[in-house]
């Protein structure tokens, strides 16, 4: 760690490795605060589906950005940015070690690159219109109207996800069509040390199954159900996360079931591809530890190596 930059440690890596625990572990360890990098946390409610730590998982470590929202509000990668880059100098002004936990990588990546991220009020005419067609065309015509508009970002964006299809046109709209959208930094804001977790891709897939499946048994459809039943909107931006959309097609009568276990298993094993996507095993900036039941002392001294490199 130098002194010249603001220090912060980054987990990162697929679904289902163990991210959150090992966040906290090293949080207890080195005095830290977790800021949580995974989209799917922000929102209040949504917590057997996304798999959130509890409060007894938290260990009475500080975590920010879970349960920040409502079900129905938007929170864009600006968004994170401007409210990480905020937190991460309350923390350290603090005494604190900035612990960042997540798999969304443009997040990561756009906090540790240092994006600048153009802020696009929404065009409410453009809205009105575009939520029409989603109604009477599907999400399907959305994402081919934007392929229309900006190949890149089509390429980039989850086609199945209406809200970001919807958010992609409307910056497209405003000129910031692929590379331009964003702006990455001369050189990294932040002197960051970057454990990416992983675990062989069959094994993992393996524990994606029966994590989906320990979901289900512990009352995922009700937990749907009750959000559905308090008056969240099935399009809300909190609904189209994965397995969430599947369980609601499930609720409506559309999926059995099984059925929907088995889409979300698809989907999030797709995830993972994703993520593997945004982290390379073959980048250099990300310390790659496979999951074990000596994860936590490895990645310790990896901390502790990382800590003491300005003072040798």
């Amino acid at each position: 760690m130098t002194a010249s930059k603001t220090g912060l440690i980054a987990v990162v890596g697929p679904t289902a490795t163990g991210k959150s625990a090992l966040a906290v572990e090293l949080a207890l360890a080195f005095q830290g605060e977790i800021i949580n990098a995974d989209s799917r946390l922000f929102y209040r409610g949504f917590n057997i589906g996304t798999a959130k730590p509890s409060f007894q998982e938290r260990r009475g470590v500080t975590h920010h950005l879970i349960d920040c929202l409502g079900p129905d509000e938007s929170f864009n990668l600006a968004s994170f940015l401007d409210a990480t880059r905020a937190l991460i100098g309350e923390i350290t002004g603090r005494g604190g070690l900035p612990i960042l936990a997540g798999g969304t990588g443009q997040y990561v990546w756009g906090l540790l690159e240092g994006w600048d991220v153009p802020k696009v009020a929404p065009d409410e005419a453009l809205r009105s219109e575009l939520e029409r067609q989603l109604a009477e065309q599907g999400v399907a015509s959305l994402h081919a109207r934007l392929h229309e508009a900006d190949p890149a970002a089509a390429a980039a964006v989850d086609a199945k996800n209406p809200r970001r299809v919807i958010r992609a046109l409307e910056r497209a709209a405003a000129g910031l069509e692929g590379g331009s959208a964003q702006r990455r930094a001369a050189e990294p804001p932040y002197d960051a040390l970057v454990i990416g977790l992983t675990i062989p891709r069959p094994a993992l897939y393996g524990m994606v199954d029966r994590r989906i499946d320990a979901m289900a048994d512990a009352g995922w459809v009700e937990e749907v159900r009750g959000l559905i039943g308090a008056g969240v909107p099935t399009d809300a931006p909190a609904m189209s996360g994965i397995g969430y959309r599947e369980m609601t097609a499930h609720v409506a009568g559309e999926l059995t079931l099984a059925q929907a276990v088995a889409a979300a298993k698809k989907a999030t094993r797709r995830l993972v591809r994703h993520q593997y996507n945004w982290f390379k095993l073959s980048d250099p900036r990300v310390k790659w530890l496979e999951s074990g039941p000596d994860l936590a002392s490895r990645a310790k001294a990896a901390v502790q190596d990382w800590l003491l490199t300005d003072c040798q």
